[in-house]
């Protein structure tokens, strides 16, 4: 059995002085362009999964040492159907390999028979059927708190060691529509989210003192993140939006908690793809690459360690 969640997460942010979340989700439209011409040339279902998982792993190498875990985003793998499935698995089989924390975003939850199924799939230790080791298992799962308490206990059931992070203040411009508006008690949507994810958490605290439950809150909305952190003080916050969502890293620290180690800033795009596509066009993309990704990350991690150490850390 493993330490919850939340423990190895603050364990690594600690050992790798980093906030860092790295997204990984690959667009085959922004690759570079030696990958994009290679599928041009042979556009199979083959080579759709061979460059998908080149780049991440790519990617992974690159950032690994700036990173407090990765963030494979299920949906740039469902796009390409059974290619990009296989692609997924093999970069979850490769992350844990490597020792990396593994936050999937999945957003998933359903009424309680199916949100168990859910929780099996990316969260649980085994197979249903055989009893062999799950290869999809994730070590944290984004989740949709919609439903209320019954799609959130199958989660926390299914594998108690398992992260979660639930939707609160999401980075979208138009989450307002329905997040901001106010309840009778006064609470908008959004904050009513983080008082019951708290409530939920208190009976998941890790030994760090932050809990197995955590919320997603915009970097897009540092006001928000703010009064967030006041309604739930103990969950951490995975923190989407930094780089070409404009998030912002007062946000960060808005939401990092009087010990710092609370919010995690996640960023695909701006470290994924820090480069044109069309200066990666050689069969050397592999070198370019790596030293602008490796760059964009080691940046993120500094700018985040100015922006706390500024705010008297």
């Amino acid at each position: 059995m493993q330490n919850p969640f939340v423990d190895r997460l603050i364990e690594r942010a600690q050992e790798r002085d980093s906030r860092v979340i790295v997204g990984l989700d690959p667009n085959l439209e922004v690759l570079p362009n030696f990958l994009q011409e290679r599928l041009r040339r042979e556009p199979t279902e083959t080579n759709i999964e061979e460059i998908l998982f080149e780049f991440n792993v790519a990617v992974i190498e690159a950032s690994a040492a700036e990173a407090v875990g990765f963030k494979p985003q299920a949906a740039f793998y469902e796009q390409y159907g059974l290619a990009g499935m296989k692609a997924l698995y093999r970069t979850l089989t490769r992350l844990r390999e490597m020792g990396e924390l593994i936050l999937l975003d999945a957003k998933r939850n359903d009424v309680t028979h199916t949100a168990g199924a859910y929780a099996t799939a990316w969260l649980g230790a085994h197979h249903p059927i055989f009893g062999t080791p799950n290869p999809w298992r994730a070590d944290a799962l984004t989740i949709n708190g919609y439903l209320g308490a019954d799609g959130i206990r199958p989660f926390m059931q299914v594998n108690p060691e398992a992260g979660l992070f639930v939707l609160a203040k999401t980075s979208n411009p138009s989450s307002g529509e329905l997040q901001d508006l106010l309840l009778q008690d006064g609470f908008s949507v959004a904050e009513k989210m983080a008082q019951l994810a708290a409530e939920w958490g208190a009976t998941a605290m890790g030994e760090c003192g932050y809990a197995n439950i955590g919320i997603v809150v915009g970097a897009t909305y540092p006001e928000q993140a703010a009064r967030l952190r006041a309604i739930a003080p103990r969950a951490p916050f995975l923190m989407p939006g930094i780089g070409a969502q404009g998030g912002s890293l007062q946000a960060v620290s808005a939401a990092a908690g009087a010990d710092q180690l609370g919010a995690y800033a996640a960023s695909s795009r701006g470290v994924m793809y820090p480069f044109a596509p069309a200066a990666l066009s050689g069969p050397d993309w592999r070198d370019a690459a790596r030293q602008a990704i490796s760059r964009a990350a080691r940046e993120l991690r500094l700018a985040i360690r100015r922006v706390l150490a500024s705010q008297g850390g």
